[in-house]
């Protein structure tokens, strides 16, 4: 009897396919994020500040109806996840502004082959060789994709430089939000933590740098707001709870879905230009990614954990 249920932990289960689905919902909500930055006109350097202040009191709310507690434990645990996540929250605002909405969000989506590296010897993951092909494949959509906006105005080098940095930076906090969860940390409890610790170490960063806060209009507040509420309280919030039953690589190539419907509302919204071969880049990576994903194998063992609480 116990032999069967091993086997059919492994092979799936409710809990698996439910992170399944929360995960492709954050990757939807940070869809969105690339957007509402593109429209706010002040500096990422005064209005990144001001969302990680508006962001402390809702994500520590969130975590305490669900079950969690924001303790100075916690905090501590989560310094260097806290500081990660601020240099990738700026570093990727500030590529969305110097750069095309395509090439921030495709450079970025390279973190699947940075998990591919770290994944073995850090999480003991086995990728399949099927798995490492559609890596290929994924790479080289967004090859094809960064190459074809050399035509595009809107790209620029500066922009292309903050999401190398944003990809790394991230990628090492993807890392260490994985470890956190797979030990057991709540989720509420682990983000209300980090942008406690990320607000604590920006702001200062901003004061430093002369940010002129002034520069946030009215618009821009809404644009914040929304960034608090879809990219950050339901997007992190969701990821960060799935990420304790699905693989590192197959979570960082669900990611890549994101640039594909980010460049499309650019399109739509902003009226940014897109290449055949940009848009054909963008079809072969949702092609890699959805064929991955249906020939997924449920390797993390399922546990007794609600979204709600822990």
């Amino acid at each position: 009897m116990r032999r069967h249920k091993e086997t059919h932990h492994e092979t799936g289960g409710p809990q698996h396919e439910l992170a399944l689905l929360a995960c492709i919902a954050a990757v939807l909500a940070w869809s969105v994020g690339p957007l509402l930055v593109r429209g706010i006109t002040a500096p990422s350097i005064a209005f990144t500040p001001i969302r990680l202040l508006l962001s402390v009191p809702v994500m520590t709310l969130s975590a305490y109806m669900s079950g969690g507690r924001l303790t100075v434990a916690m905090i501590k645990k989560c310094f260097l996840p806290g500081v990660l996540f601020a240099a990738s929250m700026l570093s990727g605002f500030m590529s969305f502004q110097h750069t095309s909405i395509a090439n921030a969000t495709l450079i970025s989506a390279l973190q699947p082959v940075l998990m591919l590296l770290v994944a073995p010897r850090l999480f003991g993951e086995r990728p399949t060789v099927l798995r490492i092909c559609m890596c290929v494949v994924a790479l080289g959509g967004v090859s094809m994709v960064v190459f074809a906006a050399q035509a595009n105005s809107d790209a620029g080098l500066s922009g292309d430089l903050y999401a190398l940095i944003n990809l790394v930076v991230w990628s090492a906090y993807f890392v260490v939000a994985k470890k956190a969860r797979d030990a057991g940390t709540h989720a509420g409890s682990f983000l209300a933590a980090v942008f406690l610790v990320a607000t604590v170490v920006l702001v200062p960063v901003a004061i430093i740098a002369k940010a002129d806060f002034a520069l946030v209009n009215g618009n821009d507040w809404w644009l914040i707001a929304a960034q608090v509420i879809i990219p950050g309280l339901i997007g992190h919030t969701l990821i960060t709870w799935a990420t304790r039953y699905l693989d590192i690589t197959l979570v960082s190539l669900i990611n890549l879905l994101s640039p594909a419907i980010s460049m499309a509302g650019a399109w739509i919204l902003y009226s940014q230009s897109m290449q055949v071969l940009q848009i054909q880049g963008a079809v072969v990576m949702l092609i890699a990614v959805g064929v991955v994903v249906r020939t997924r194998s449920a390797s993390v063992q399922p546990v007794a954990e609600a979204i709600s609480a822990e």
